[in-house]
């Protein structure tokens, strides 16, 4: 093991710590093969609640009359500021004629309070149905500069007078919250569900008809791209489950995806009419241009850029660590260590921190999305530990730079050898990790101990050995 056995005196506290070490590279290549639990079942969940629910009794003079004078339609916002609403937002309008009064059904309510952190490192979010004035939120959204469009859905009057009727059931406080799920259960699916239930489930088996040609993950980075960093941590942490062959159904956790499906959809009513479920699309607000990056009409790869920042902070350290470090002046020595090594642990420290929230994600929380993930066998909470002897190494620590060095050259190994495997088992390890992958080999390999190895310690222990 890399660690400096003699800062620690006494055997028993050496054993500690070789058994802590173990733990550190062990467990997250067994983490790869555990099982992790299960999403809790959520008795409030779209499909369990709309079960129970017939959209196609017969209506009573007095319902029909309820049922004509509403009208219901699904309002579309674009993308916001900040990163929980990059994705757009959308919500279902009931307008009541008899006062012309909107409210808006909004399936995406959430606080900061009530332990917010907590449930969501724990991957247990709850989110709430709220009915509130459909005018109010428009002006929010008009205020957060952020699209606006409305479409009106067309339902048969018994299935939307129990549409409605629904709705008023959901928003009631034993009903309203639910387990939130970025891809199964978000302001969108439960929409979309509901809309689907209405017809009969027409929506689902046409959708489900329909291969898509990207990914989750593509969708993803359609609305990321702008940020490369927040980009890279969303790829980080989830595993291969979204890069799956999906269809417009799944695709439809993105509002702007279900508003365009609705409009493309028709379905055959009880008399056997085709009739389209949404027409009339309205703008009510644009964004202003250039406020905000675009969402791209497809995805962007963000691999390249990646492979740019790791060879930059390679070179930087190899730079530093093998050549201003092997000048014949002492002092330049030493400021070439102090910054590979200072380089080195902040990378590190960062890869580690990562690396243990996924670890604990992958193993403790009801995430499934970070399940399985082939990132953490070259990335674990081992880098917190090389952060450690970079940081020693930076001060003159010798032994511990080698340990460090000697660390990265392993970790290159395991980013090649997964590189092969990727490349020969293509339909087995499906994660589309590349922007990790080559994000993190030049860092490795340009820290560890394989280029110019000999021809640097040659050089080096000429320089110790002078008078300089």
């Amino acid at each position: 093991m890399w660690y400096d056995g003699r800062m620690f005196p006494g055997n028993p506290l050496r054993r500690t710590i070789l058994l802590v070490l173990v733990l550190l590279i062990g467990f997250p290549l067994m983490a790869v093969s555990l099982v992790p639990g299960s999403r809790f079942e959520d008795p409030n969940a779209s499909q369990t609640m709309l079960a129970g629910r017939d959209f196609t009794k017969e209506l009573t003079k007095t319902e029909q009359v309820s049922a004509d004078l509403l009208d219901i339609h699904l309002t579309t916002m674009g993308k916001g500021d900040p990163l929980y609403v990059w994705f757009g937002h959308t919500g279902l309008v009931v307008t009541d004629k008899r006062d012309n009064r909107s409210v808006m059904y909004d399936y995406g309510i959430f606080s900061f309070d009530d332990d917010f952190y907590q449930t969501f490192a724990m991957g247990r979010l709850n989110y709430e149905v709220w009915a509130t004035s459909a005018e109010a939120r428009y002006d929010l959204a008009q205020k957060e500069n952020r699209d606006i469009s409305n479409i009106t859905i067309h339902l048969p009057d018994a299935a939307k007078l129990e549409l409605v009727r629904f709705l008023n059931y959901n928003i009631q406080p034993e009903n309203s919250t639910y387990l939130y799920h970025h891809y199964r259960e978000n302001c969108s699916t439960r929409i979309r569900d509901m809309l689907d239930k209405a017809v009969d489930g027409q929506f689902q088996a046409w959708a489900r008809a329909i291969p898509l040609d990207e990914t989750l993950r593509q969708l993803v980075m359609r609305h990321t791209y702008a940020s490369p960093f927040i980009d890279w941590i969303l790829n980080f942490l989830q595993s291969g489950s979204i890069d799956k062959p999906i269809t417009l159904w799944e695709a439809m956790f993105l509002p702007a995806v279900l508003e365009q499906a609705l409009l493309d959809f028709s379905y055959v009513d009880g008399s056997g009419k085709v009739v389209p479920i949404a027409t009339d699309r309205k703008t009510l607000n644009f964004a202003t241009i250039g406020a905000r990056a675009p969402v791209l009409e497809s995805s962007k790869s963000m691999t390249l850029p990646g492979l740019w920042f790791g060879l930059l902070v390679g070179l930087v350290s190899l730079l530093f660590g093998r050549a201003i470090a092997s000048s014949q002046f002492k002092g330049i020595r030493r400021f070439g260590h102090l910054v590979e090594g200072l380089l080195g642990f902040v990378w590190a420290t960062a890869v580690g921190i990562l690396a243990s929230l996924l670890l604990f994600m992958m193993v403790a929380s009801s995430h499934d999305v970070t399940y399985f993930n082939e990132n953490i066998v070259f990335a674990s909470p081992w880098a917190l530990v090389m952060a450690v002897q970079s940081l020693r190494g930076a001060f003159g620590n010798e032994a511990a730079r080698k340990r460090f060095r000697k660390a990265n050259t392993i970790m290159a190994i395991l980013i090649g050898t997964t590189i092969v495997m990727k490349v020969i088992f293509l339909d087995l390890l499906v994660q589309q990790n590349w922007q990790i992958l080559l994000t993190l080999l030049p860092i490795y390999l340009c820290n560890s101990s394989i280029p110019f190895e000999r021809l640097f310690e040659r050089k080096q222990k000429e320089l110790d050995d002078s008078d300089w």
